[in-house]
């Protein structure tokens, strides 16, 4: 009786799958699986880089304020160079600088004296006479005598800072008060220059009413 059942069973299991299994297609190696639906692309998202923080920077050493500058003496003299000797007169050079005044108002009283140092020793001294005046924004050349023999002694000797001729201006501004005296020094040594004509080499100058140093 069983074996009649699992007959049956049988019988129509085969007749039920038979429609089912003839739509199956021979070659099933092509088959493949559903293709799964595309993931959306995760959204981008900007990101700001924050910027490095600058350095600190470091602070600037501290300067010492300059020091100012000397103002330029209202009147100065100034020697320079010539393709020529000085004239001469009698036993003595004549021997000039150049006067210049370089303020707006006029110098009065204008005096100039020269001495010639010999290894710092004053060998002689000439003086202007009565003080003379010097416009506002003018200049002229003046001269004072040094003997020919002094003078030829320091355009050849040797280059002695102690040696030389030292120059000294007195004046006053017309603006300046009653009794006022101001000064303007100057050394410096001349040199010969071939054929005939000098050069000075400057020694140092001053605003006090004093020789400068030698």
């Amino acid at each position: 009786m069983g074996k009649f059942f699992a007959l049956v069973i049988a019988v129509f299991t085969v007749v039920w799958l038979a429609p089912m299994c003839a739509n199956l297609p021979s070659d099933l190696s092509t088959l493949s699986a559903p293709v799964a639906p595309p993931v959306p692309a995760a959204p981008v998202v900007s990101t700001v880089t924050a910027p490095a923080p600058l350095p600190t920077p470091k602070a600037e050493p501290k300067l010492e304020p300059a020091a100012a500058a000397v103002p330029l003496s209202p009147v100065t003299i100034a020697t320079y160079r010539s393709r020529s000797m000085f004239p001469v007169e009698g036993e003595s050079y004549v021997v000039s600088v150049l006067r210049k005044n370089h303020s707006e108002v006029r110098a009065e009283g204008v005096r100039l004296t020269v001495a010639a140092r010999v290894k710092g020793e004053v060998m002689e001294r000439a003086e202007s006479g009565p003080g003379q005046s010097l416009d506002a924004g003018s200049s002229s050349y003046f001269g004072l005598p040094i003997t020919t023999e002094v003078f030829n002694y320091l355009l050849d000797g040797p280059e002695d800072k102690r040696s030389g001729l030292e120059w000294m201006l007195t004046y006053r501004l017309a603006s300046d008060p009653p009794g006022e005296t101001r000064c303007f020094g100057l050394r410096a040594l001349p040199r010969r220059r071939e054929p005939s004509g000098l050069s000075w080499v400057p020694l140092g100058q001053t605003r006090k009413c004093e020789p400068p140093a030698p």
